[in-house]
């Protein structure tokens, strides 16, 4: 317990004197005050405590929609935008020195001097590491969580999720800078490798999840076509018992011949897609799943009625409070609707073990690769 306070007090004077971890902490508070100063009325959305209104019948003090958006903004842009991109960023920043300058010569060699198992002193000194990015995202996630239930009256302690599903994304990458850090003995370098190792994840999760709703519109598009067969050959049967030569028949069996081309070339684009699909979701499921793991939150804190901010962002705001559709299901309109409902469902029904477990096993591999050169280095 003595060697990991010893550790604490060192990381903290290091990331203090780096001054980035108190200006990360400065602008999430700040951050976190900008948030409590939406609000809602009789009118609609207030903005800056007041300061000017934006009328909506739908959006305003008491409505689904309200919760829908404010919790929708904390998830879906605080989140994804500031914790797990631009504080991620400055967290790498101000912790990709830690292992380089810890196991340089001079400064390592008090400390293994110490009665303290080499795997034991790169773990505690891992988790010293981690512990900084929690207390940043705890803080961050205290003033969420009073901002709504100051605002909306709904004291959610699932916001607090945010904690350890921000830490564990943080803790992918910071895994391979300790690596690279030790291997190259430079902070920048490990900076810059965990930077390109980030974007290959990014890239990697981004065309699997183009090719999945592609896949998922051409399955949609096949089963629209095959219910418009289906429809037209009853049709057909029922003018034949009328009128065996009505000129109808005709015109529904070109649209049922056409519909059936239709349904030919969609499989064949399918066919296509999946060849790409499959590699790539073999290769993201040995990935770290950074992007996932912070929708984890999204399924977490969106209304399973469907009062979230995406269906105000679409615009179906309407359509879900009459609980119809509203629109021919046929239209180009009605597949984007579809195609955007299952894909959300396939993502939202993964697994906490394929999104967390295969993700942490990859970390742990790293970890141990670079636990490994740590107890085995001759410094």
């Amino acid at each position: 317990m003595i060697q990991f306070k010893t550790l604490l007090i060192d990381a903290y004077r290091q990331l203090s004197a780096a001054k980035l971890f108190w200006l990360t902490l400065g602008l999430s508070i700040l951050i976190v005050i900008l948030f409590g100063s939406i609000g809602f009325n009789d009118q609609g959305i207030s903005m800056f405590f007041g300061a000017f209104n934006i009328e909506s019948e739908g959006i305003k003090a008491g409505s689904p929609w309200a919760r829908g958006l404010y919790m929708g903004i904390f998830s879906s842009f605080l989140v994804k935008i500031w914790l797990a991109w631009i504080a991620t960023i400055l967290a790498l920043i101000s912790t990709c020195t830690i292992f380089p300058e810890f196991v340089h010569s001079g400064s390592i060699e008090l400390t293994i001097s110490k009665p303290i198992g080499r795997l034991r002193l790169f773990l505690n000194k891992y988790v010293v590491s981690l512990l900084f990015v929690f207390l940043q995202v705890a803080v961050f996630c205290t003033g969420i969580f009073i901002c709504v239930g100051l605002r909306i009256g709904e004291w959610n302690w699932m916001i607090f999720a945010a904690i350890p599903v921000v830490t564990i994304f943080f803790s992918y990458l910071f895994a391979v800078c300790i690596l690279f850090g030790m291997l190259t003995r430079s902070g920048i370098t490990a900076l810059l490798i965990t930077g390109v190792f980030w974007m290959g994840l990014w890239s990697i999760q981004t065309a699997e999840e183009i090719l999945t709703r592609f896949l998922i519109e051409q399955k949609v598009t096949i089963e629209r076509f095959e219910e418009g067969i289906k429809k037209d050959s009853e049709a057909i049967k029922k003018i034949i018992d009328v009128d065996p030569n009505d000129f109808r028949i005709a015109q529904r069996q070109e649209r049922v011949e056409s519909f059936r081309s239709d349904i030919n070339e969609a499989k064949e684009t399918f066919n296509n897609l999946d060849k790409w699909h499959k590699p790539i979701s073999w290769v993201l499921a040995v990935s770290p799943k950074a992007a996932q793991t912070i929708d984890l939150l999204d399924r977490w804190l969106s209304d399973p009625r469907g009062f979230d901010i995406a269906a105000i962002l679409a615009r179906d705001m309407e359509a879900i409070e009459n609980d119809i559709e509203e629109i021919d299901p046929t239209t180009d309109k009605a597949l984007r609707r579809e195609t955007r409902r299952r894909t959300d469902e396939e993502y939202k029904t993964r697994s906490l073990w394929y999104v967390l477990g295969t993700s942490l096993l990859f970390e742990g591999a790293i970890l141990g690769i670079a636990g490994l050169y740590f107890c085995r280095k001759d410094f």
